[in-house]
């Protein structure tokens, strides 16, 4: 009977589980999809929202800038001064101009009372008219004057037509020497009804040379002051459809569309009376919405929710391994806490100091010798961010990729006699007692010269680092067995006997270590060392120092 209560027990139990976990699968889909659901709509929303702020943008600004060379430079009342008096103030005007605006390629000028070939081009300096036929000045000027009177019989012809009918701006498009040109032109009269022309000054647009670069520039411009790159693109249509700026590929998401007319003057200058020779050229910006980041979100979000299920599921029959797996997890995420806080302690500490060697040179304060020094600690600081950073790039090369090296023959004593150079500042300044014993005739070695460098600036590095009040260097170099071995000693604090098998595990740093470091030197060290088929070893005596030795195969004589 007790047996049968067990069973009968037990199949309840895993009934009552099994029921509760389809129970707990079910919420997660159920909940899970709906906010999923609810958060897509809201972020589609917020993305068409943005979308349709950056198309709003954009017009604005093209409309604002495609019509202010009319409205601030041709209204101006310093240029309607101007136009009466010498040409060289409307030079200065024209010049102003040009630096603002792009797209005017000339400006003109014409006094009544003077014939057409009397009229005044203001040309670009960089960026000459084709139709100029006039030699052209070398003068390195930002506006030339010249007169083209074949282009200015044309613009004359064209704008009588206006005159005519009183206006006040003449715009129109005519073809100069087989381009596509956009004239605007302000009618300066000296009476209110328009009887007494006085004079006539404009500027001319070449249209496919605004399509070719203006419009990119411009497009470009607006959209990394919007920060839409990534979340939207910006694309300008002509009045077929065909592409004219930004990304040609088209987006998998909701288009907004804000249609403008290509006119570089105010539209409603024309909108009542429209010339005949002014085709209707409506363009559009279309703000495609394609936001990675969302999409990717998504993604994550139906992982996430896929994961959940799953481990809904496997908490039936898999908790202790659950709660094995989390201690782990925790574990390794402290492990990695504390290298980065380590590495980034690391990073901060020498820039910390060339940003105050630097604010210390920039005020003034430092000169002469204090100067010198400067400049030394300056050397020092960039040579331990150096070192820093090697270390890391030599950890994930040697992680991944463990034959990249140049293999060539070294003389020892110049290796040691380069890395003890660069630590010389900073062993001068810490007043270390150093020790090269190296004999002349010592035989070469093979390896690679960065990958050794690094691995013998590591040894130093730590033999500095971890010295106390007895700060002394010695290295010393002597064929051993066949061999070529270096060895690194310190009067430092020593390693604990217990942890000297473990100073070359990656990120492991004794119980005595001191302030910094990232637990990665002698890691690398020994790599670099084993890849040259050597061998590290390490002895100390805790209060007495360290003595770091590598053997290294001689390199074979030729």
């Amino acid at each position: 009977m007790k047996t049968r209560d067990r069973l009968i027990l037990t199949r309840v139990m895993a009934t009552s589980l099994a029921v509760g976990a389809c129970v707990s699968l079910a919420l997660v889909f159920g909940v899970g999809y709906r906010v999923l659901r609810e958060w897509r709509t809201t972020a589609d929303s917020l993305a068409r929202h943005q979308a349709e702020e950056s198309a709003s943008l954009l017009s604005t600004a093209l409309l604002r800038d495609m019509r202010g060379v009319q409205e601030s430079v041709l209204t101006s009342s310093r240029l309607l001064t101007f136009v009466r008096q010498l040409p060289y103030d409307v030079r200065n005007e024209a010049a102003g101009a040009f630096a603002r605006y792009p797209y005017p390629e000339s400006f003109f000028l014409w006094r009544r009372g003077t014939p057409a070939e009397a009229m005044m081009f203001f040309d670009r300096g960089g960026r000459r008219p084709a139709w100029m036929d006039s030699p052209e000045d070398r003068t390195p000027a930002p506006v030339l004057v010249e007169s083209q009177s074949r282009v200015a019989t044309l613009l004359l012809a064209r704008i009588a037509k206006d005159v005519e009918r009183r206006r006040t701006v003449s715009v129109f498009e005519t073809s100069i020497s087989g381009d596509a040109y956009q004239v605007v032109a302000q009618l300066v009269y000296n009476d209110v009804v328009g009887d007494d022309l006085e004079a006539v000054v404009g500027f001319t647009v070449n249209l496919p040379w605004v399509r070719r670069n203006y419009f990119p520039e411009l497009t470009e411009q607006v959209s990394r002051i919007a920060g839409t790159r990534g979340a939207a693109s910006l694309t300008v249509l002509d009045e077929r459809g065909a592409h004219v700026a930004g990304p040609m590929t088209p987006a998998n998401g909701d288009t907004v569309r804000r249609p403008f007319a290509l006119l570089f003057v105010d539209p409603l200058l024309v909108a009542s009376d429209p010339p005949r020779d002014l085709p209707t050229r409506k363009w559009s910006i279309s703000v495609a919405v394609e936001d990675p980041t969302l999409t990717t979100a998504i993604g994550i979000a139906n992982r996430a929710l896929a994961v959940a299920a799953f481990a809904t599921a496997a908490l039936t029959f898999g908790l202790v391994l659950s709660v094995r797996a989390a201690r782990a997890n925790a574990r390794l995420s402290e492990m990695r806490s504390d290298f980065v806080s380590a590495v980034t302690h690391e990073i901060k500490t020498p820039i910390a100091s060339i940003r105050a060697i630097g604010d210390t040179i920039v005020s003034g304060r430092a000169s002469g010798s204090v100067l010198v020094e400067c400049a030394h600690l300056l050397v020092q600081e960039s040579k331990r961010l150096t070192r820093l950073v090697d270390n890391l790039l030599a950890y994930s090369r040697i992680t991944d990729v463990t034959e990249a090296y140049a293999f060539e023959p070294m003389n020892v004593a110049a290796l040691v006699d380069e890395t003890i150079e660069g630590f010389a500042w900073q062993l001068r300044d810490l007043q270390f007692v150093v020790q090269v014993d190296i004999s002349p005739d010592l035989p070469s070695i093979r390896g690679d010269r960065t990958a050794l460098r690094l691995a013998f600036d590591n040894l130093v590095d730590n033999a500095i680092r971890y010295s106390a009040d007895l700060r002394e260097l010695k290295v010393t170099a002597t064929v051993v067995n066949g061999c070529v071995e270096l060895a690194v000693a310190d009067r430092g604090v020593g390693i604990r006997s217990d942890e000297l098998p473990l100073v070359t595990r990656r990120f492991f740093r004794g119980r005595g270590a001191r302030a910094g470091g990232s637990g990665l030197g002698l890691t690398i060290t020994q790599r670099i060392v084993s890849d040259h088929n050597g061998t590290l070893t390490v002895s100390s005596v805790v209060g007495s120092g360290t003595t770091m030795r590598v053997t290294l195969p001689q390199a074979e004589r030729s």
